[in-house]
């Protein structure tokens, strides 16, 4: 994709997502709430880690990491009303108004990454994974996931005006992360839930 074609995509997605705030900022049913506990539980988190939460939203992540006790938590979105919700409800956690593919952190300064609910809004997958493998330190995890799932995934892109793409398989996912250094360690694709977890090398 080219970079001209990414922003134009990206810009699109931060006036949509700042438009949507409201409908986000919700609590979530029980059942969806049990997988999210599952989701930040595969990445195995110990406590005095620094934890990325890429394309953070309103934070629904959020209070599940910081139950492990983490160094810092960092959340980046590129819609800054989503931002401010996150800076009002979490004031500790440092937020960054950037796209995944060019957040500038410091390099092996991270030890996990997620990326829930997003993955397919992503415009430019490579860079992103890219820079993702940058800052993780090895033994660094990345997760891509969705608590509902590639068919509900599938759907939105038949009914949003938003960039969506549908998950990768795993064969895809390895094809993508391996020449960046991470080993694909677990990947469920279930009715209810997508999770993808590597591990940096």
């Amino acid at each position: 994709m080219l970079p001209e074609e990414a922003k134009k995509i990206a810009d699109h997605q931060r006036r949509r997502f700042n438009e949507l705030v409201d409908v986000f900022d919700r609590p979530q049913p029980p059942e969806v709430m049990a997988r999210l506990r599952e989701i930040v539980s595969s990445a195995g988190l110990r406590s005095g880690e620094v934890v990325l939460d890429v394309g953070t939203g309103v934070g629904v992540l959020i209070p599940l990491i910081q139950s492990y006790q983490p160094a810092a938590v960092l959340a980046c979105d590129v819609a800054e009303k989503m931002l401010q919700r996150v800076q009002n409800k979490y004031p500790a956690v440092r937020t960054f108004h950037a796209d995944i593919a060019s957040l500038d952190l410091a390099s092996t300064s991270l030890d996990a990454v997620f990326m829930n609910g997003m993955y397919g809004n992503i415009a430019d997958k490579p860079a992103a994974c890219r820079n993702a493998a940058r800052m993780l330190r090895s033994g660094g995890r990345l997760v891509v996931s969705h608590p509902e799932g590639r068919a509900f995934i599938d759907q939105l892109r038949a009914t949003s005006d938003l960039f969506i793409e549908s998950f990768p398989t795993r064969e895809e996912f390895e094809a993508l992360l391996e020449p960046l250094g991470f080993e694909v360690i677990a990947c469920r694709d279930e009715s209810k839930l997508y999770l993808m977890v590597a591990r940096k090398i």
